[in-house]
């Protein structure tokens, strides 16, 4: 017996000792207790399945990424709002996505398009790409988590508003991959970092994945503007048409596609069937290092100056921009994503770019017509250096 107590105040000594022992200084047990997220009771699923490092651009450090949300009840749910917060400091939401956002960000993969977007029935999900925003000076949380505010009716037929918490996320620091641009070519560049991007997914392997997160399409604007100064449908009068395209780091290319024909300017249809094979059209993969790889889409056929294996070096020559796959005109497609087996397999990352001339934001309905018109504006233009940042939305850059 004296054996059995002498192990039972062993055993209790040593698990306080080492209760005591584990936690470090200046740990979050120094610190406020953190809010226990409510157990709401509805049978709804939401999670991120993927979260990269934030992006500083303008002003501003962005955390994009998508929250995956499952109904798993027989009673149909229409989300109507997402707020979030700082898990520690709570008592106002840092940011709210309302109904009109959500019917822009809500993916639903195989919806009736006659629906509303924001409805999930039994079993039905959506993914919702979030963009949150923190402007220069704005404290950063910790940590954030989301609180879901659902509509739907109860046995009575009343409507009735469910929150439900989800979601706890740790923030990222902002990502310390900095690239050159993927050209040299002195001008103005028109830049398109869209929403449209962020939505495109992919399925891999038996896994979603969203490996255009953060891609930028470019395109070379003459000096009064103009994307041609003649004939609009052909390719060769673009002045983007046959640029240079260079790597933005040392690298091993892993990866080609070259022969694909290319698409009249602003068609109706494109020249091939666009499936995951021909999507980018003539294309270069680079392996940069640290499970990246640099993708460069849409260029001329037969103007690739590397194959599978070769080594490349930052500045290289490794293509000219064209207008092939899925494309409406002649620009490049560029993004980071991870390492994969297949193209577009990987999960985008968010990069910085090194140094270039800001010179023009443009709306989303100014950028829609830039093309009709065939021109850029200049007018008020507002060149400002930045250094180590990504350009988001529509804009206007400079390279000197």
């Amino acid at each position: 017996m004296k054996y059995i107590l002498l192990t039972v105040v062993l055993f209790f000594f040593i698990a306080c000792k080492t209760k005591t022992s584990s936690i470090p200084q200046n740990s979050e047990s120094d610190l406020p207790t953190q809010k226990q997220l409510k157990y709401s009771g509805m049978p709804v699923q939401a999670e991120v399945s993927f979260l990269s490092d934030l992006i500083k651009t303008e002003h501003s450090s962005q955390l994009i990424y998508e929250l995956n949300i499952l109904n798993n009840y027989k009673v149909p749910f229409t989300l109507k709002k997402v707020e979030i917060y700082n898990l520690r400091k709570n008592e106002n939401p840092i940011a709210t996505f309302d109904s009109d956002y959500l019917d822009r960000h809500f993916e639903r993969p195989g919806y009736d398009a006659s629906d509303d977007v924001k409805v999930l029935a039994n079993n039905q999900f959506g993914i919702l790409n979030l963009e949150l925003i923190f402007q220069q000076g704005q404290s950063i949380p910790k940590k954030i988590y989301h609180k879901l505010y659902f509509e739907a009716e109860n046995k009575k037929g009343e409507t009735v508003v469910l929150p439900i918490e989800v979601a706890v996320l740790k923030v990222p620091e902002v990502t310390k991959i900095s690239l050159e641009l993927p050209f040299n070519k002195k001008g103005k560049w028109l830049y398109e970092a869209a929403e449209g991007h962020q939505g495109s997914r992919f399925l891999t392997e038996g896994k979603a994945n969203y490996p255009q997160r953060f891609a930028i399409d470019w395109t070379y604007v003459g000096k009064r503007g103009y994307f041609t100064e003649s004939d609009i449908k052909q390719n060769e009068d673009w002045n983007s048409y046959g640029i240079e395209i260079i790597s933005v780091a040392d690298g091993t290319v892993v990866g080609t596609k070259d022969g694909i024909i290319e698409n009249e300017p602003l068609a109706e249809d494109m020249a091939v069937k666009i499936t995951r094979e021909t999507i980018g059209g003539n294309y270069v993969v680079i392996d940069i290092g640290n499970n990246l790889y640099a993708v460069y889409a849409h260029l001329i056929p037969n103007s690739l100056n590397v194959k599978i294996g070769d080594q490349v070096k930052k500045g290289q020559v490794i293509g000219l921009l064209g207008n092939s796959g899925n494309s409406d005109g002649p620009h490049l497609h560029f993004h980071v994503e991870t390492k994969s087996n297949a193209f577009f397999g990987g999960e985008g990352m968010p990069y910085l770019l090194k140094e270039f001339v800001h010179l023009k934001k443009y709306s989303d309905e100014e950028a829609t017509n830039l093309f009709k018109t065939n021109r850029v504006g200049l007018d008020s233009l507002n060149p400002t250096k930045r250094q180590n940042e990504l350009p988001v939305g529509y804009g206007l850059i400079e390279v000197k």
